[in-house]
């Protein structure tokens, strides 16, 4: 029995379950030299353009002398390999034909300098058992769709191809990405950028960066996203939400790898993996015109699918002791309350469990939890992490209000602001003070973080 997926570019991914094993097949160009101080080289990558030169920086790396520092790149199109030369000293040939730019015939021999190349665009597959496991870098979970989604992982961290994840808000795409980025053996660093922020000129400047003077207030140079993750990870996230007239720019960076700060006319070259996600439909945006046909198609390269929490209910008491572990908090759940957490629908996913378990651990202290501590009938419509005002807390059974010390509802209170101030910090930390993305992943509105940052005095309010 197999189940598979498939995007406009022809990736498919295949899950043969029968025999516990996911292929992954997706598109690369495959370069044989077959004359020439390099004959016998041979490389196959699933990038959407492969560079060629002697230059150290391209992905093929001839000896020739005979050809330049950047002499030709392959571009992967619909319509086929496009062979383009960008200026080159000898020039680039298809069977002895001097091109700038042109499509690459089947069986056709290409040539620069002394060198002379086969060059086709194959499928490639790769193979993966689905481990019997109930965790992978920060994801848990042993369910058969957790696993499927463990040794897909696994198949194409190590590849340079591009990711799109997409799943529903709070589902775990970051905690994806940070795996992916784990496993890829790349060595620089994972750089998490929010395309949702509201400025276009905003996302500009913060993923491509700007140079000293290049506006007013501009004092000195700002590397961006791009650059910050330079032989590592940028994983945009929301990339559905990302402007129009900015879709253009993050195309010709993935295909030229190269970035052009605001108020520069060099581009500099990156190393980057790009890993993108969205919970938006970006083949229906496509269709609408909201969405660059080209773009989705460099972004789809391997799509991953990223399982709302309700679609592995299976998984819920590994998860739900787990972020009681991560979170430190000393709670008992009865069975009856995790058999509770399991028949809950999850609007908000993952992120929703972690903030209704904060909150009744907090409410219960030493007591055992039990279903109606978990007021999930209370989160099923939206599910805040943080509201704007404190949830109301136990009613206290005296005639009179005990000392603030002695009184149960004011320690839960205290708890709670103590609790939710620690949250806001360390979202900032990982969202490295983007107030913005803080603010989404908490599920607040942005002005209730700003004055919550004022309250707890976290920070530069400006």
């Amino acid at each position: 029995m197999a189940a598979s997926s498939s995007v406009g570019n022809g990736t498919e991914v295949i899950v043969a379950t029968s025999q516990s094993q996911l292929r992954v097949q997706f598109e690369a160009i495959e370069l044989r030299v077959v004359g020439g101080p390099d004959a016998g080289l041979e490389v196959s990558l699933g990038l959407p353009v492969l560079r060629i030169g002697t230059a150290p920086d391209n992905d093929v790396v001839l000896t020739d002398r005979a050809v330049s520092r950047r002499h030709a790149e392959i571009r992967m199109t619909p319509a086929g390999l496009l062979l383009r030369d960008p200026g080159s000293t000898n020039g680039t040939f298809i069977n002895d034909v001097r091109i700038t730019e042109a499509y690459i015939p089947a069986d056709a021999e290409c040539r620069l300098g002394y060198s002379r190349l086969l060059i086709r665009q194959h499928t490639e597959e790769r193979k993966v058992a689905v481990p019997r496991q109930d965790h992978l870098g920060e994801l848990v979970g042993s369910s058969e769709r957790m696993r499927e989604l463990y040794g897909l992982i696994r198949a194409v961290a190590s590849t340079p191809t591009t990711v799109h994840l997409h799943g529903e808000s709070g589902a775990g795409k970051e905690l994806v990405a940070r795996t992916l980025h784990a496993f890829s053996g790349r060595p620089g660093p994972l750089v998490v950028f929010d395309a949702s922020v509201a400025d276009p000129e905003m996302v500009r400047n913060d993923l491509f960066g700007h140079i000293k003077g290049a506006f007013t207030g501009a004092t000195g140079t700002r590397e961006g996203a791009f650059r910050q993750a330079h032989t590592g990870t940028l994983f945009i996230d929301e990339i559905g939400e990302l402007p129009l007239d900015l879709q253009p720019r993050l195309l010709r960076v993935l295909e030229t790898r190269e970035v052009l700060p605001i108020g520069s006319d060099k581009p500099l070259r990156v190393d980057v993996r790009v890993v993108t996600a969205t919970h938006r439909d970006l083949e229906a945006m496509v269709g609408a015109g909201a969405f660059r046909a080209d773009l989705f198609y460099r972004l789809s390269v391997v799509p991953i699918e990223v399982p709302a929490l309700r679609e592995i209910r299976e998984d819920i008491p590994l998860i739900a002791r787990h972020l009681c572990e991560r979170l430190q908090l000393h709670c008992r759940l009865s069975a009856a309350a995790m058999e509770a957490l399991q028949g809950y629908s999850w609007p908000g996913n993952a992120r929703e469990l972690r903030n209704v378990l904060e909150r009744a651990a907090v409410l219960c202290g030493e007591r055992e939890i039990r279903p109606e501590d978990l007021r999930l009938s209370r989160t099923a419509v939206t599910a805040l992490p943080i509201n704007p005002s404190l949830p109301p807390v136990p009613a206290v059974s005296r005639a009179e209000p005990a000392p603030e010390s002695e009184n149960p509802a004011a320690d839960a209170r205290a708890h709670l602001r103590k609790m939710e101030r620690r949250m806001i910090v360390e979202a900032l930390e990982r969202n490295q003070g983007n107030k913005a993305a803080v603010a989404r992943e908490l599920g607040i509105p942005l002005s209730t973080l700003k004055r919550r940052l004022k309250e707890y005095q976290i920070g530069d309010e400006g």
